[in-house]
């Protein structure tokens, strides 16, 4: 992906998420009434709150385009369930849930090598990731 487009991405993300982390504790966009029941819930037992939190640090720090990997992260397991929502429980804001995936998905693919290790398979005597040997346990001699 070319720089610019990564930068529009990054800014695009942040702005979007960051107004829905502020949306969940100062209403400055409007909210469809009736709340679906499970948001509700959310919001009686105030566990909206912290993904809210999450949100809110998440774009911060793809704002300031530091530790975007940990961003990005941070904003799957939210993404994820804001998109399975959407799909599965109350489809009025479904376009939405399409941006933020296309969004977040081409930013974790343009930093799949920071990924990477997530997903590398380590087989006894191999060598790290990171070119180290690999860390042998060795058994207690009690």
């Amino acid at each position: 992906m070319p720089p610019r487009a990564v930068g529009a991405a990054r800014v695009a993300l942040g702005l979007i998420v960051l107004l829905g982390g502020i949306n969940g504790f100062v209403r400055i966009v409007p909210v469809p009434e009736p709340l679906h029941p499970f948001v509700q819930l959310l919001l009686d037992s105030g566990y909206v709150y912290a993904v809210k939190a999450v949100e809110i640090t998440a774009a911060v720090l793809l704002l300031l385009d530091r530790r975007r990997p940990l961003a990005l992260a941070l904003l799957w397991p939210v993404v994820v369930n804001i998109a399975l929502f959407h799909l599965l429980l109350d489809p009025r804001a479904g376009i939405n849930a399409v941006i933020l995936l296309g969004l977040l998905g081409a930013l974790t693919w343009h930093d799949r090598h920071a990924f990477a290790p997530l997903f590398a398979e380590r087989r006894a005597g191999s060598a790290s990731p990171a070119g180290s040997p690999a860390r042998v346990e060795r058994a207690s001699p009690a």
